[in-house]
């Protein structure tokens, strides 16, 4: 795996870290030396993966809190500023739906559930985090969306594939308007990755069928994205800013 010893210290939150690609990405960070907050709803969870990282030599904390609730969400950024003593790099990973639907047959209350989760997280950790970012000699936003942002598919969720693409064009704003600050704002957009939450989602016969459409012939796995996380965070991707990198084994090429 690659080095970059430029990010031991950095201070990165990860959104969504105690489960799949989330905790891939903390994992990926510790392994660099980088202190890493571990943030998820699921605060057993979160602690689990900090604890591990700790356990294996790193530094890690973890915090409890929905990121679809703006006084969570401010509570959770200033302890980690707090106890870690700033911010540089913000990983926005929560995400995810329920199950498979159509418009037709998704209840209102769903729909706001999953943009929420999505989307509405995004904007309130990055607001939250971008006057901490702002005193980071190399801040960095890295969203997660989806392959679902970048095509419609048939088995999937308007709701979030709809949000998933709006990550991708309030990615490009915060590009915009924090590159005056030295602050890069990009997105990954991976494919159906092996997850748990893709095993609980999909058929054994599915999984197969989808990575059977893959050049690779394989879904990604979640340190796949996590390693295209970490090079969007380092010095050598300090002229990258407003894209978004699809990590799909060349399903999409866009």
């Amino acid at each position: 795996m690659a080095s970059y010893p430029e990010l031991t210290g950095r201070v990165v939150v990860v959104t969504g870290g105690a489960q799949g690609i989330g905790a891939a990405t903390a994992r990926a960070f510790a392994a660099q030396k980088s202190q890493v907050a571990v943030l998820d709803i699921d605060g057993a969870g979160a602690k689990k993966v900090a604890d591990a990282i700790a356990k294996g030599g790193g530094r890690a904390i973890a915090i409890h809190a929905d990121v679809t609730d703006e006084v969570s969400v401010e509570h959770a950024i200033s302890g980690v500023t707090t106890e870690l003593g700033g911010l540089d790099v913000l990983v926005n990973c929560a995400g995810g739906y329920g199950r498979l639907a159509t418009v037709e047959d998704m209840p209102v209350e769903e729909w706001d559930r999953t943009v929420a989760l999505n989307l509405r997280s995004v904007f309130l950790v990055s607001k939250a985090a971008i006057p901490h970012l702002k005193k980071s000699k190399a801040g960095r936003i890295i969203n997660v969306s989806s392959i679902s942002g970048r095509q419609v598919t048939v088995a999937s969720s308007p709701a979030y594939g709809s949000a998933k693409a709006a990550v991708i064009q309030l990615t490009r704003f915060l590009a915009q308007q924090l590159g005056p600050d030295g602050i890069t704002a990009n997105a990954i957009a991976p494919i159906t990755t092996l997850t748990p939450r893709v095993a609980a989602l999909r058929t054994e016969a599915e999984i197969e069928r989808i990575a059977s459409l893959v050049p690779l012939k394989r879904l990604a796995e979640p340190e796949d994205h996590a390693q295209a996380m970490l090079w969007l965070a380092s010095d050598a991707a300090s002229y990258i800013n407003g894209i978004t990198l699809d990590v799909n084994g060349g399903r999409i090429m866009m």
